[in-house]
């Protein structure tokens, strides 16, 4: 294999690892979204079950939950931008060509 053939290939290794780390990523990060929004409906159902529960500490322990969902938010398009390849510098040719 050829110095740029094995560049080449390391590349599409490095493009295929940061596709996969950003499905993780964004998975993550929709799946702890939604799990917030399910636990926020069940706080409001059983405040609206039981007025009289103090379901403070319930709230604010959700509400905690929201910058590190932002983070991995970020986190996902930071990673989303290095999906697309910068277009490759032209080769340079040999000395005395």
């Amino acid at each position: 294999m050829s110095e740029q053939s094995q560049q080449q290939a390391d590349i599409n290794a490095a493009t295929t690892a940061i596709t996969g780390l950003q499905a993780t990523v964004s998975g993550v990060a929709a799946d702890l979204q939604a799990a917030a929004a399910n636990i926020q409906a069940e706080i409001a159902a059983l405040k609206q079950a039981n007025p009289a529960v103090d379901t403070t500490a319930l709230n604010a322990a959700v509400a905690g939950l929201s910058a590190p969902i932002t983070a991995l938010q970020s986190a996902d398009t930071a990673v989303d931008a290095l999906e697309t390849p910068a277009t490759p510098a032209p080769a340079t040719p040999p000395a005395g060509s």
